[in-house]
């Protein structure tokens, strides 16, 4: 693309910077692949509908929904299992921050939790709240009350102790409440009754398997099996009968150590007879509801975090794990790099469970993050990752929080949901699409059932060379008008450019590159 005069195609003038920077950026040289890949798209083959649901954030602003529009927009996090709704800005930050109790509006005042759902109604996205049901909540939000003070009036933090290795016993009533079910119903209700907020997803609190953790100051015991499933159950009853129509997700678990495992340790799992954690969980709920003849769980809600992958560096070592870890998604020969030692194949693993254990749930991943947000790794994970979620079925997703502005992850993530500024999205039906060398140019394809275009999404994953693509379409009525939506280490912001199908078929890819076909059939 040359630098134009692209302000006479109508294009918002915001859009129109972003362009003009990214075809007038200078390209880094590469060097040319001496191979090339096939790339097979066919729209006739092995379509579904791909959810809208997986391009989900976290605790997101305006400016991310403005910018990315994202399709949930989830209230959560470890902060969240200590928020004190009447209150409205208090919350405690836990071990991550001194457990400390603090101010997340800045003085804002209010009722945070409302500001969250209408911000996020406003921008179309869907609403997940995540309920405390630890017991506890911020009495204050003064960050000079915490569990643990020192002598000179600064807070610590406990030497980093937990229910597995013990230190000092905080006052649970230096920076908390008590809080239980009867507290949070009046939330609820408040929520969809008073307010008569359309919330669709509430979760049962946040990673609760880390409570004696994560919130060691109010919680010092290590979480079991029943405390998670009694304390699931409860509140889960309780929000199905305020709120009918909403979903229920549990039991937010985290991380694969505990999908398996309760923090109690082995003498907890042989009290219920050696049975892996998530299945028994699934298996004592589904009990529990045949008996009632209520359902309690929707969603079986888990959150990943690759094992040393999320906050690993940049080197070239450590970016190439990254780029190959979202193979731990699916693929069920790819052995995990990292102590686990064994294929995770996550989507498919949990589905089987889901099937075996409490058939007709659906799944959601509602914390998710591969790291390296400000490194093309980073960018080239988060776009296969969406791709996969869409492949793959998945029915919720949240990016925890969201793609930082103008990071290499937030150009990826807007390449799904919004692509050219005015809100146009990656297609919402899965098509079949193979590439001849996967692992080095993946491909994801989907058709706008809306529009009829055909969106193709093109990976480069090689960090040193550029790639030659040889598209192989099929079953097209015509031969499609084509544009190209691309970000790179050698754009600034989405370059867009025209694509001629009708005489070459062949694309050239940037090193470490995304590239979006958006195909208008003629």
């Amino acid at each position: 693309m040359h630098c134009a005069r692209l302000s006479w195609l109508g294009l918002a003038p915001a859009l129109v910077l972003t362009i003009l920077l990214a075809a007038c950026a200078v390209p880094r040289p590469t060097t040319p692949s001496a191979t090339t890949v096939r790339v097979s798209v066919d729209p006739a083959r092995h379509s579904h509908a791909i959810s809208p649901l997986i391009y989900g954030v976290s605790i997101a602003g305006r400016d991310i929904l403005d910018g990315l529009r994202p399709t949930v927009n989830s209230w959560g996090g470890n902060p969240s299992s200590r928020y004190n709704w009447e209150h409205g800005t208090a919350w405690n930050a836990a071990r991550d921050w001194y457990y400390m109790n603090v101010d997340y509006t800045a003085g804002a005042g209010g009722r945070e939790s409302d500001r969250h759902i209408e911000r996020s109604l406003e921008y179309g996205a869907e609403v997940r709240m995540a309920l405390p049901t630890l017991g506890w909540v911020a009495r204050d939000n003064n960050n000079r009350s915490c569990s643990f003070p020192n002598p000179d009036g600064t807070c610590g933090n406990a030497d980093m102790a937990s229910c597995r290795v013990p230190g000092p016993v905080a006052d649970p009533s230096r920076t908390s409440q008590p809080s239980d079910v009867a507290f949070i119903r009046r939330w609820v209700e408040h929520m969809v009754n008073t307010q008569g907020y359309r919330v669709r997803f509430f979760a049962m609190d946040n990673e609760p398997e880390l409570w004696g953790e994560t919130h060691y100051d109010v919680h010092p015991t290590c979480t079991t099996y029943e405390e998670i499933l009694t304390t699931y159950l409860t509140y889960a009853t309780m929000v199905r009968e305020v709120a009918p129509q909403s979903e229920l997700l549990g039991p937010v678990t985290c991380c694969w150590y505990h999908y398996w495992n309760s923090s109690a340790g082995p003498l907890d799992k042989l009290r219920h007879g050696n049975q892996d954690f998530m299945p028994w969980f699934l298996d004592q709920v589904r009990k529990h509801d045949e008996q009632r003849g209520m359902r309690t769980i929707d969603v079986l809600d888990i959150h990943y975090y690759p094992e040393e992958v999320y906050r690993g560096g940049n080197d070239p070592a450590a970016a190439a794990q990254r780029v190959r870890a979202t193979r731990s998604l699916w693929d069920p020969s790819y052995v995990d790099e990292t102590w686990i030692k064994t294929p995770v194949f996550l989507i498919p693993r949990m589905n089987t469970l889901i099937a075996q254990h409490y058939p007709g749930l659906k799944l959601a991943i509602t914390e998710w993050n591969f790291g390296g947000e400000d490194h093309m790794s980073g960018a080239i994970a988060v776009a296969d990752v969406l791709g996969i979620f869409g492949r793959e079925d998945l029915y919720m997703a949240n990016y925890w929080p969201y793609p930082p502005i103008d990071s290499p992850a937030y150009y990826a993530f807007k390449l799904y949901t919004n692509y050219d500024g005015a809100g146009s999205r990656f297609g919402d039906r899965s098509l079949f699409a193979t590439s001849s060398n996967p692992d080095l140019v993946t491909a994801y394809a989907a058709r706008n059932s809306a529009t009829g275009d055909l969106t193709v999404m093109l990976i480069n994953k090689d960090p040193a060379r550029q790639q030659a693509v040889a598209l192989d379409l099929h079953n097209l009525a015509t031969t499609p008008a084509a544009t190209i939506y691309r970000y790179s280490e050698q754009t600034v912001g989405i370059a867009v450019e025209p694509l001629d199908l009708s005489t070459d078929t062949t694309l050239s890819l940037p090193a470490y590159s995304l590239t979006l076909l958006v195909l208008q059939e003629t």
